[in-house]
């Protein structure tokens, strides 16, 4: 069986589980190469308030210069946190270098929660990343992003089921083939995954149990594992469902744990998950 590659453009970030350190075990437990685009190295993520950190922007064209002159192929491309706007033209001309045909191009475009930007970002990402989810076949925002890219005002209570169709169409509009909203407000103790597809008529919904724990990191968990399940072929719809129990599966354990949260989810004893099938509750089958 073919090993499938996955340039996996993230900032790499040393202590606290996210981005690449969240991709790469992830999608390497799920079967599949990651080879890491690094765009910023940090010394520790985000949630401790303050970091050491150095943007990679300049490296970003010779990186791509030396994988065309040895002709190396990607079966996927997958951008999550940039570090500024300036780099969105960096993953737009790897998409155009490296995507060919019906290959998969996922964005996550990591910019906020909880209905505002992180505080390392200002509106100028929000225009920046309306240009790059236009290039992918996929995209993966928080609701909050979601409102970001279309200019739908953020409210914590529930979207109806018309405001949440018209929110996924508007995405659609931008230019992917398939969105994936995660994290939208729904009943008190759940959290709704909203996924459509072009010419569907209305999007599909699923339902996760909402977890007393936040930390960074478990976006980049979701979409990875998606990634890993599209590369094996699924159906999107199986794939959202699979990937959203996979993460409830992962903080779940992280809970049990007790770790700082600070330093994200506990991805080591949990990526065998990836290995065995899938239940539509598997939080229910842990050991």
């Amino acid at each position: 069986m073919k090993i499938k590659r996955v340039l996996a453009i993230h900032d790499l970030c040393s202590f606290g589980r996210c981005s690449l350190t969240a991709a790469i075990p992830v999608l390497s437990a799920m079967g599949h190469q990651v080879c890491p685009f690094p765009t910023a190295l940090y010394s520790n993520n985000l949630t401790y308030g303050k970091f050491v950190s150095r943007d990679l922007t300049d490296l970003m064209p010779s990186y791509m210069d030396q994988w065309q002159e040895l002709k190396l192929p990607f079966d996927a491309i997958y951008s999550g946190f940039l570090a500024g706007p300036g780099q969105v033209e960096a993953v737009i001309s790897a998409i155009d270098r490296f995507a060919t045909g019906d290959q998969l191009v996922v964005v996550d475009p990591a910019m906020g929660d909880d209905g505002k930007l992180y505080p390392v970002f200002d509106s100028s990402m929000v225009e920046a990343m309306k240009k790059l989810v236009a290039k992918a076949s996929l995209i993966t925002p928080n609701y909050t992003e979601a409102c970001l890219l279309t200019g739908t005002p953020y409210k914590a209570d529930a979207p109806t089921d018309d405001e949440l169709d018209t929110l996924c169409e508007k995405l659609l509009a931008m230019g992917p083939k398939a969105v994936v909203v995660t994290s939208v407000p729904c009943a008190e103790d759940k959290i709704r995954i909203a996924s459509m597809e072009k010419n569907s008529l209305f999007p599909e919904s699923y339902l996760v149990t909402k977890q007393p724990f936040a930390t960074c990191g478990t976006g980049d968990v979701f979409a990875s594992t998606l990634v890993g399940y599209l590369l094996n072929g699924r159906d999107l719809n199986r794939c959202v469902q699979e990937a959203a129990d996979f993460l409830s599966f992962v903080i779940d354990t992280t809970i049990k744990a007790g770790t700082d949260p600070h330093q994200g989810v506990v991805l080591e004893g949990c990526l065998w998950k990836l290995l065995v099938p899938q239940t539509k509750n598997c939080t229910t089958c842990m050991a």
